[in-house]
């Protein structure tokens, strides 16, 4: 049946890629879905990652929106705390902004703003990379140290923040695809860090000699090809 399902994916109108691109915005939207009590959108995001993280090999599998409620559901413990520190941490940036903006005479206000923005967005990279790291692992911890892959995550929701910003009706698309960037930055990082076998594969020294045939060497295939 699985080869079956294999081949039917492949052989759709519009290949592969474009079935996964279907499921990741499907799986956006019940990300939107599950982050609509604002503290949970962590996870609602590691049950999206982990949605990306099932479909990504095999192709899209049925039952997406019932093991992403199952998902959620045990994500809750621990990341309704993580999602209330978040909030708190944004909502202090926020009024901090805020207060600025109406004394007026702040010196250096454009660059006060920049460093408030930027501070706001590495909060929500790094609460999307522990969504990552809890969809791989189940539990909620500091994600690993990657300033690479912390760059290129906060790429992804600088552009997820300009397509919100321009369209505000993209917001529940552009949450898969934030956690597709998730789940391919992690797995980058796992790949670079995994040992290479190759590598730790004891080298040998020994060169053995051509094999004996009753107590005599038997010659190469090409030795004996041009005899």
């Amino acid at each position: 049946m699985a080869g079956t399902d294999s081949v039917a994916r492949r052989d759709t109108p519009y290949g592969e890629r474009f079935t996964l691109f279907a499921e990741v915005l499907w799986i956006g939207v019940l990300v939107a879905a599950g982050s609509l009590f604002v503290v949970t959108w962590p996870a609602a995001m590691a049950a999206g990652c982990a949605a990306v993280r099932r479909c990504v090999p095999d192709g899209p599998s049925p039952g997406t929106a019932r093991r992403f409620a199952a998902d959620w559901r045990a994500a809750l413990r621990g990341g309704s705390a993580v999602g209330a520190v978040g909030l708190a941490v944004l909502g202090f940036l926020g009024a901090d902004l805020r207060l600025a903006a109406a004394a007026g005479d702040v010196p250096f206000f454009g660059g006060l703003a920049v460093v408030i923005a930027a501070a706001a967005g590495a909060v929500v990279v790094h609460q999307v990379r522990m969504a990552a790291g809890w969809s791989a692992t189940g539990r909620w911890a500091r994600p690993r140290r990657d300033p690479r892959g912390a760059a290129m995550l906060g790429g992804a929701v600088l552009v997820s923040a300009v397509c919100v910003w321009q369209l505000l009706l993209l917001a529940p698309l552009v949450t898969g695809v934030l956690a597709l960037a998730a789940v391919a930055v992690d797995r980058r990082h796992a790949r670079g860090s995994a040992p290479d076998p190759a590598a730790q594969s004891p080298q040998r020294l020994d060169v053995p000699g051509p094999p004996l045939v009753h107590g005599r060497e038997r010659p190469c295939e090409g030795t004996r090809h041009a005899q």
